[in-house]
């Protein structure tokens, strides 16, 4: 069972993670807190789940966890603005990468937008739903999947997941540890990931899969017939690519996959 304890003693936030909601097992924490009215929600809240039945991933995706092995919870935001969703997205998988190579020494990539790679490996994920009243942001729901402890996966995923354990020596991780150095890591680079700030976009640049190398895409489901060299992203998170004719193309992350480094 997730120490819920030793989370608040270890947690050092002014105000994210302060209200967290611990649950045994739910649907999908996403889904739990879509639905949920708006005066029970705050800025900075953490809903934790155990185990996670019909846990969320991109394009209707499920996200297998084993339970209580893992760290499955959404994070609720509320940005004054919706112009730079996608750049806090990429600041908790920044905070993230930095987070598990400070506690456990595990090096990871980001594969842009929203999966963290250990050696070629996804051992995380960010789900990231927005619900609006009218035109005005109500919610932003980032959703985050983390393979901890869990050293066995199905047939069908054993070739593309990990777990940070894995990567460690075998030995168990603390999760709460792990949550609560990923939420002191991650308040302060959510002012400048509101603002577009420089170095945090630098900073998640040098930690983007491909960064400054060539390599294939796949644009609305196809693959490009040209590499292309990523330039990382812009202010507002969105992929920056050169392409062979010196032209420079913006994709945001419905259009566009990382898909290989050419031979």
């Amino acid at each position: 069972m997730f120490d819920i304890s030793t989370f608040y003693r270890l947690l050092q936030t002014n105000w994210l993670g302060r209200r967290f909601w611990y649950f045994r097992k739910l649907d999908s924490t996403n889904r739990y807190l879509h639905d949920m009215p708006e005066e029970r929600l705050s800025h900075g809240l953490v809903c934790l789940a155990d185990s996670q039945i019909k846990g969320k991933g991109q394009f209707g995706r499920t996200w297998y966890s084993s339970p209580e092995e893992n760290l499955t919870f959404t994070i609720v935001l509320r940005p004054e603005t919706n112009i730079r969703l996608q750049l806090i997205s990429l600041a908790v998988m920044l905070a993230l990468r930095e987070t598990i190579s400070a506690t456990t020494g595990c090096e990871s990539e980001i594969k842009w937008p929203n999966d963290l790679l250990v050696s070629e490996k996804k051992v995380a994920g960010l789900l990231t739903e927005s619900r609006y009243n009218g035109q005005n942001l109500d919610r932003m729901l980032l959703g985050t999947g983390i393979n901890v402890n869990q050293q066995t996966f199905s047939p069908e995923l054993k070739d593309t997941a990990t777990s940070i354990r894995n990567h460690t020596g075998g030995q168990p991780i603390d999760r709460a540890l792990l949550l609560a150095v990923l939420l002191n890591r991650l308040e302060p680079l959510l002012p400048g990931a509101e603002t577009g700030d420089i170095e945090l976009i630098r900073n998640i640049n040098r930690s983007i899969r491909g960064y400054g190398k060539w390599v294939s895409l796949l644009v609305d489901g196809k693959r490009e017939d040209t590499p292309v060299k990523i330039l990382g992203v812009n202010e507002y998170g969105y992929l920056m690519v050169l392409t062979a004719n010196d032209d420079v193309k913006t994709f945001t992350h419905e259009q566009v996959r990382i898909e290989t480094r050419p031979d």
